[in-house]
């Protein structure tokens, strides 16, 4: 049961976007869904950095540098609130910092770590500012791959109100694995990861939910 009203933020036409969208967009090329997958040799380099940062806390500002925006627009995508992701995004990095220490090399890149201490702080933003909304930010082609998934080839009905349904017929729970899979391109390992389950669990759970969309999705258009 969803505690929080799920907005979906679909996109303006390109005249009406401000600037904050434009913003949003130059970072979100920055940080595509590229820098998620990683070969192990970058990982284990990044591992060996981060060695250094735990016996040496000054040694955490490169870290810093380069995943800051990738939090940051993790976080904005969820909160659609400038100065709220960045208080969450600082209080990542200040936990990451504090617990570096106990960090620990799982097969999984380490932003993947701190994308899990967001998601946390995301969690207890919400639980505390219980007036805000929660966001779920997509485009068209996050649309067109999820409709690809769920097989629905139907055009009966405008695909920006589709989504809106579908989505909202999901839990909090359920939103993150669409989330991560489909709009962030996350592998299953990571999505485990970072949700506290196995790679197969993962999967399955994410089908499941794919199962039930389609179903919604058939029952949306017998309506129409």
């Amino acid at each position: 049961m969803l505690t929080h009203t799920t907005n979906i933020v679909l996109p303006w036409p390109k005249a009406v976007r401000n600037l904050v969208d434009v913003i949003f967009n130059i970072f979100y090329d920055q940080v595509s869904t590229s820098t998620y997958h990683k070969k192990e040799e970058e990982i284990l380099t990044e591992y060996n950095i981060i060695k250094k940062c735990q016996n040496n806390p000054e040694h955490f500002a490169p870290l810093y540098r380069k995943y800051y925006d990738q939090v940051f627009m993790f976080t904005y995508k969820r909160v659609d609130h400038l100065e709220a992701a960045a208080d969450i995004t600082s209080r990542v990095f200040l936990k990451c910092l504090k617990n570096i220490g106990r960090y620990k090399y799982q097969g999984v890149p380490f932003s993947a770590w701190l994308y899990k201490i967001a998601i946390n702080e995301v969690n207890m933003f919400f639980r505390q500012q219980s007036k805000m909304e929660r966001t779920v930010s997509l485009d068209h082609h996050d649309m067109r791959q999820l409709f690809d998934e769920i097989d629905y080839q139907e055009v009966q009905i405008d695909p920006e109100v589709l989504i809106t349904v579908l989505l909202e017929q999901l839990d909090e729970k359920e939103i993150q694995f669409i989330e991560l899979r489909f709009f962030e391109n996350r592998s299953f390992k990571e999505i485990g990861y970072l949700l506290g389950l196995s790679e197969t669990n993962a999967k399955i759970k994410t089908y499941r939910i794919l199962k039930k969309l389609k179903k919604i999705s058939k029952q949306v258009n017998y309506n129409d």
